[in-house]
């Protein structure tokens, strides 16, 4: 009898989570997209089209018991009808299965809505990572890219940036507000200040429309649910997340752009006291220290008149960049930036036009002997990878860059051969490129294990290298003088 009670307890539970799944509850028009990942929670974002009240339920994929529930959260027309579902509780380094549960009984599922959360920060680790920016879906809304990474099955996403281009119903508010503040700066009076202004006011009544209806297109994109309901997505942003091409600080729609950002992105936490966007994403002894290039960075035409006190990051963002470097004891620390920090990018904003700031970065990084650092970047329309010589300058290892782009965007030529360039995937024709760079790490292994490449939307590797941990080192003080 005991056996019987047993069997009839599994076949109601393979009922509510294995038989049905592959369902659709038709309200979710957008999403869910995995984030936030922690060892004991995650967050599920989704869009709705209809007013629900909904929650996430998760249940232990390989060996199920008992399910997992979120507070209940109500999707509200002010809202777009979508919001950000923490779900808690959860065991480090475990498979689940999850799904969305309405208050009136319906529910979203998918035999593939599943996630691994991470072990315990510091615990030794083997991770899976996608990795890419420049995602012009303007231009090319049936790309392949969502679905070739989907099917390669990363534990993570990282969006560098420009994903999506939020500034692309705005070309004409951008330039008209550009070219106002050039000739207020040049020529200033009442009258050039008043124009300004009221351009300013017109950008941002256009941005209040044109942002979010930019992000949700985006999210609609020929399978990227397929990505984001399995893997977590990790984002940061770069110019066109922030309403303005090559933006800045004074961006006038800079504060909209944040608010959007957060609203449709799944990240635990967004800059420091209400500004900026910058994290540090953990995954066991890994860590992936996420930039905001945009909301503190000096306009280009003033970096260039003074580079000894122009700033990309901004005095805290700089000050908590170096402290997560010096107190990480991460194996990696992966240092993401939507623009490229090498010299050779052929773009004003990026790194190049921040010399001095770069400098005090490569001075703190070498001052504090910090080991494990690679950089990861995008924007630029192709990928490439350099090996920079800025840390071994200063008696330490070599530096490595990988720049992952375009996701899918009209790329950019290579052009002529440039210093501490190893490998080069771009374009002189200018046709839609659709890349994406693949990183595994496996710390398990006594020299831990670090490799790259870059693949197309077909799954063809372009660049496949590895590092270890022994490479990446700074000499022991007694090796100094030798």
């Amino acid at each position: 009898m005991k056996r019987l009670c047993w069997i009839f307890v599994a076949v109601i539970f393979c009922t509510s989570w294995g038989a049905v799944w592959g369902g659709e509850l038709a309200e979710i028009v957008r999403g869910p997209v995995l984030g936030s990942p922690s060892p004991t929670s995650v967050a599920v974002w989704l869009q709705a089209s209809v007013s629900r009240t909904i929650r996430v339920t998760a249940v232990e994929f390989d060996s199920p018991g008992a399910e997992i529930f979120s507070s209940w959260v109500p999707l509200r027309p002010e809202a777009r009808l979508m919001a950000t579902v923490v779900l808690e509780g959860l065991t480090p380094g475990t498979r689940y299965r999850y799904r969305v549960e309405t208050a009136d009984g319906t529910m979203w599922k998918h035999k593939n809505a599943v996630f691994r959360t991470p072990p315990e920060a510091g615990a030794p680790i083997r991770v899976t990572m996608a990795a890419g920016s420049g995602a012009n879906h303007w231009a090319h809304f049936r790309t392949g890219i969502w679905s070739a990474i989907a099917d390669s099955g990363p534990d993570l996403f990282l969006a560098l940036g420009d994903t999506p281009y939020a500034d692309a119903l705005l070309w004409r508010e951008d330039h008209l507000w550009n070219d106002a503040r050039e000739r207020y700066e040049t020529l200033p009076s009442e009258e050039s200040r008043q124009m300004l202004e009221d351009l300013g006011h017109q950008y941002r009544r256009r941005a209040a429309d044109a942002i979010p209806l930019s992000y949700e297109s985006f999210r609609e994109t020929k399978n990227f649910d397929k990505m984001t309901r399995k893997s977590f997505w990790v984002a940061t942003w770069d110019d066109h997340e922030t309403g303005m091409d090559n933006g800045d600080r004074e961006n006038p729609v800079l504060e909209q752009a944040r608010d959007w950002f957060e609203a449709f992105t799944p990240n635990p936490s967004f800059g420091a006291n209400g500004e900026g966007v910058y994290w540090t994403q953990q995954w066991g002894d890994i860590d992936i220290i996420l930039l905001d290039d945009q909301s503190f960075r000096t306009p280009t035409t003033a970096a260039l008149a003074h580079p000894e006190t122009a700033t990309l990051l901004g005095s805290g963002q700089f000050d908590w960049l170096v402290g997560q470097l010096t107190h990480s004891k991460a194996v990696f620390k992966i240092v993401v930036s939507g623009s490229p920090f090498n010299a050779f990018s052929r773009k004003e904003d990026a790194w190049v036009s921040y010399p001095a700031e770069r400098e005090r970065l490569m001075d703190a990084i070498a001052r504090n002997r910090v080991n494990g650092v690679v950089l990861l970047s995008g924007d630029i329309h192709r990928s490439e990878l350099f090996r920079l010589p800025w840390l071994e300058e200063r008696g330490g290892y070599g530096l490595y860059e990988l720049v992952a782009s375009p996701l899918f965007q009209r790329a950019r030529a290579c052009g002529d051969v440039v210093p501490f360039r190893e490998f080069c995937a771009g374009d002189p024709e200018k046709s839609i490129l659709e890349l994406f760079a693949w990183i595994e790490a496996d710390t398990t292994l006594d020299d831990p294990l670090l490799k790259f490449q870059v693949r197309d939307h077909r799954g063809e590797v372009l660049l496949d290298r590895g590092l270890r941990a022994s490479q990446l080192q700074w000499p022991a003080k007694s090796e100094l003088g030798r």
